[in-house]
């Protein structure tokens, strides 16, 4: 390797920056953190913080997909409403009760000046 070929390669090694985007909902992620943890020890890791409501929806979604809910109004159940009103009732909840905690370490921090962290669903 000649001299300019060196130089070359070191301007971009020191200059090369990588973006990896991972889920972290589900195994999968930490599945490759067990496999890699040079992820976590050599990186610097970016949490989002406030997650639109959108996206709240979507993971609830995602978790709750199996759920079984009994709109027959028999035994406590709903009055006949539809599944996919109670599960957009539930989804609501989720989210709600997600942010409800956010706002409620935002708090606490604030009055205390204790950190409450709130992990990202």
């Amino acid at each position: 390797m000649d001299s300019n070929a060196l130089l070359r390669h070191c301007r971009v090694r020191s200059c090369l920056h990588l973006v990896l985007c991972f889920s972290p909902v589900g195994e999968a992620f930490r599945q490759r953190l067990r496999m890699f943890p040079s992820l976590v020890n050599c990186t610097t890791i970016d949490w989002f913080s406030e997650w639109p409501v959108e996206a709240l929806t979507s993971v609830a979604r995602s978790f709750c997909a199996d759920l079984e809910l009994d709109s027959s109004g028999a035994n406590g159940g709903a009055g006949g409403r539809s599944r996919d009103d109670l599960l957009n009732g539930v989804l609501a909840a989720c989210v709600h009760i997600h942010q409800s905690v956010e706002a409620k370490s935002k708090q606490y921090y604030a009055e205390l000046r204790r950190l409450v962290h709130v992990l990202r669903p």
